[in-house]
């Protein structure tokens, strides 16, 4: 399948989804930029010397499935972590979700 559905039956192709998470995901880092003046995981507070990620709350996999894709570029849906606590997070999503 190549196309999902917003929760409003918009259907869009994969490859639009893909290029709204990206945006979504330099908005969400240039608004904690401009906010503190530097990134910083949102769980353990690291801020230099890590990689940071973007991570889901609800998953864009979980979003497309249940024809809510919206929710894979809403920057309320998205948080900033370091790899590690992004790796912690996914585990324990795999573990309970």
């Amino acid at each position: 399948m190549n196309h999902y559905y917003t929760s409003e039956g918009e259907r869009l192709a994969k490859s639009k989804i893909d290029k709204l998470v990206s945006n979504a995901k330099k908005m969400l880092i240039d608004e904690q930029f401009y906010e503190y003046g530097y990134n910083f995981c949102e769980e353990c507070e690291v801020s230099s010397g890590v990689y940071l990620d973007c991570s889901h709350t609800i998953s864009v996999d979980e979003a497309q499935k249940t024809r809510r894709s919206e929710l894979a570029w809403d920057v309320s849906n998205l948080r900033v972590l370091c790899r590690r606590c992004h790796a912690k997070h996914d585990k324990n999503n795999l573990r309970f979700g």
